[in-house]
């Protein structure tokens, strides 16, 4: 389990594989691949935030995300009349992913980067 914390792309890819041998569709694979993604995306961020600090970060990190999801609201808010909120749970979590991606791969390289240093 850990491999999939510190290494977010391979839990991806795998996931991934996973849903396309049960699917047989490409795009439902990839959409649930990076739904469920996202949950272990932002557990190795909170891991790899308590490794590098010592501290728990994980109320800042809900904040973060939540944050996302009222952004996008008065975005389309601004855009339509309505808000849509299956629509706009469903692009929230997306950009959620989009987000943390990068940054889960900036800790670890910054994680590696303390290893060989010290």
């Amino acid at each position: 389990m850990t491999w999939f914390i510190i290494f977010p792309i391979f839990s991806l890819v795998s996931l991934y594989l996973i849903f396309l041998m049960v699917f047989r569709q490409h795009g439902k694979a990839v959409r649930l691949a990076l739904d469920l993604g996202t949950f272990i995306v932002l557990y190795g961020i909170h891991v790899a935030l308590i490794a590098l600090t010592g501290q728990n970060y994980l109320g800042w990190l809900l904040i973060a995300v939540l944050l996302i999801f009222a952004v996008n609201a008065l975005w389309q808010r601004i855009k339509k009349v309505d808000v849509d909120y299956i629509q706009m749970i469903r692009h929230s979590w997306r950009i959620t992913i989009l987000i943390a991606l990068p940054v889960q791969l900036t800790l670890f390289g910054i994680g590696i980067q303390q290893l060989f240093i010290h």
